[in-house]
């Protein structure tokens, strides 16, 4: 996500040490720093205050791959091209969580394309693994309409490649891992940080969410009705990547659902949505949040001026975007023992409001244009039905009204406490009110 600042560096196993610590916080008593991990747990010091400080994080690192102690590192899949394959083949290898090769699964390979003037399209071709662990595609298009998807499947788990391509020289060859599944999340080793980023344009609340989803144990895990509610209102609901197997959803007004298999390493899905913008000084939104969410960081884009609150956050903190917008930003990080953040409330304040005299301005011009208008047309029509006159004092309070209007408009976009595309919006209606108000006093 372009606007959204990355969140500082932090060991995988503390920070899902950190969630299952806050889970069960909250589902019974705050936990003892000083009782011992139960058999097999990854060891963790108690971190600092727990306000998004850097203190103590030194002592929260876990053990590099390969210290004693340590958890195994999960094997990786990966991707390369193969020039000793033939052009339009894809070789996939088939490993399970030991990196030992699976013989005899069903693996099916997706074929997208993607055609402007036939249209997009999307078929499948089904293979099986052989002693070796290995199924073969091959005779495939290795044109830049195509690309390409490895799945297996175990368990109601998913296990997928990245989107693959194929160019004019040689094959692609993969390796894939297929794990055990869990759909408890008390059993998988699961943990979440995340960004929130509120932005308030002229018309609507624009809102983006980030979330790292971080495995570190041996199973995969499907997340069983993980459903989190929006703020009531919400609109223009987007994943970011539709097209990913791992993803937030959303059917009608239903609240959002985390779908997909999330196997031992790193996954990063998100979504967006939209909340009425009314108007008013002040907005609070409660936003639901997936579980186990060890660390959030919230940022509001916003003019001078403009007031973040979150509940349980430190004082959120200035900051410039990269085009020049302004920040605040604020974060927080779970101590041992913390209660599970299941939402975040957050309030901005000091919102810009549009000056309702600018429209009273536009009415009045309007409305003495109309009657200016009427006029010519009783005199047309009859001399008796003749109304009176529009009173040159009244045409000039209206000019001045307008001019005053201007001049506090112009005021707004200095302190940038208005947008341009409404400071070009209202300027318009303002001036084109002047200009009729102009020639109201010319016509007479």
């Amino acid at each position: 996500m372009k606007r959204v600042r990355a969140l500082r560096s932090a060991s995988l196993v503390a920070l899902c040490v950190l969630a299952s610590s806050a889970l069960a916080g909250a589902q019974a008593a705050a936990v003892d720093p000083d009782e011992p991990l139960p058999a097999g747990h990854p060891s963790v010091a108690p971190s600092g205050d727990g306000d998004g400080s850097d203190s103590g994080e030194a002592d929260q690192q876990g053990a590099p791959p390969g210290h004693p102690g340590a958890p195994a590192e999960p094997p990786q899949d990966r991707s390369s091209p193969a020039p000793d394959l033939r052009p339009g083949t894809i070789e996939v290898h088939l490993h399970d969580e030991k990196d030992h090769p699976i013989n005899g699964m069903a693996v099916t390979l997706g074929v997208m394309k993607q055609d402007v003037a036939e249209g997009d399209s999307h078929t499948e071709r089904i293979g099986n693994t052989d002693a070796r662990g290995i199924v073969v595609f091959d005779g495939l298009p290795n044109t830049t309409a195509f690309s390409y998807r490895a799945v297996a499947s175990k368990d109601g788990g998913e296990f997928a490649t990245e989107l693959l391509r194929l160019g004019e020289h040689g094959g692609q060859r993969v390796l894939l891992h297929v794990f055990p599944v869990t759909r408890d999340l008390r059993q998988a080793l699961v943990g979440m940080r995340g960004v929130i980023f509120v932005q308030p344009r002229e018309d609507v609340f624009h809102v983006e969410t980030n979330f790292q989803i971080l495995n570190i144990g041996t199973q995969a895990w499907v997340p069983n009705q993980v459903r989190i509610p929006l703020p009531s209102g919400a609109k223009a609901f987007r994943p970011s990547d539709a097209a990913s197997e791992t993803r937030f959803d959303r059917v009608g007004n239903s609240p959002v659902e985390l779908v997909g298999t999330y196997p031992p390493g790193q996954r990063e899905t998100g979504f967006t949505f939209q909340l009425d913008n009314d108007h008013e000084p002040k907005k609070t939104l409660r936003i639901g949040l997936p579980p186990h969410v060890a660390e959030l960081r919230i940022v509001a884009e916003g003019a001078r001026g403009m007031i973040l609150r979150a509940d349980g956050f430190p004082e959120p903190e200035p900051m410039q975007g990269q085009d020049g917008s302004r920040l605040l930003v604020t974060g927080k990080r779970l101590a041992r023992g913390d209660a599970a953040m299941d939402f975040i409330e957050l309030t901005l304040e000091n919102l810009p409001v549009p000056s309702p005299g600018r429209w009273y301005a536009v009415f009045v011009a309007c409305a003495l244009a109309a009657l200016g208008m009427s006029a010519g047309f009783g005199r047309k029509s009859s001399d008796k039905m003749r109304p009176r006159s529009v009173d040159e004092a009244e045409v000039r309070e209206a000019q001045d009204l307008v001019l005053d209007e201007l001049v506090t408009l112009e005021k707004l976009r200095r302190e940038e406490r208005i947008g341009p595309r409404a400071y070009d919006e209202t300027r318009v209606e303002l001036l084109d009110a002047l200009t009729r108000l102009e020639l109201q006093r010319s016509t007479g």
